[in-house]
């Protein structure tokens, strides 16, 4: 599609089950990601696992063996969480350690 015909669809041109991606996206990379990916079926799981992922390692890297009231502070988690946090990198090492 050229660049002249996509500059002529507006949102409500799309179909409804475009709409929401062309909200979050735009219609121009709605149109790319509907080239691309034009007849398949594309599953987009949540991102919860990732993004919890990535806030464990950043307390693990921010840890300094005193520092779980801060800690649960600035996560927005309670001292508990933090201390849970810190040990199942402790035991998952230990576990590498003697496996």
């Amino acid at each position: 599609m050229s660049a002249r015909q996509v500059l002529d669809i507006e949102l409500e041109d799309l179909p409804e089950v475009y709409q929401d991606v062309a909200r979050a996206v735009g219609v121009e990379n709605t149109i790319k990601l509907a080239e691309y990916l034009g007849g398949m079926y594309m599953y987009f799981p949540k991102l919860d696992a990732l993004l919890r992922q990535k806030r464990d390692e950043a307390i693990r890297a921010e840890f300094n063996g005193s520092n779980y009231r801060e800690l649960a502070r600035k996560h927005k988690l309670t001292e508990q969480s933090i201390r849970n946090i810190v040990n199942a990198s402790k035991d998952s090492r230990q576990t590498d350690m003697f496996s």
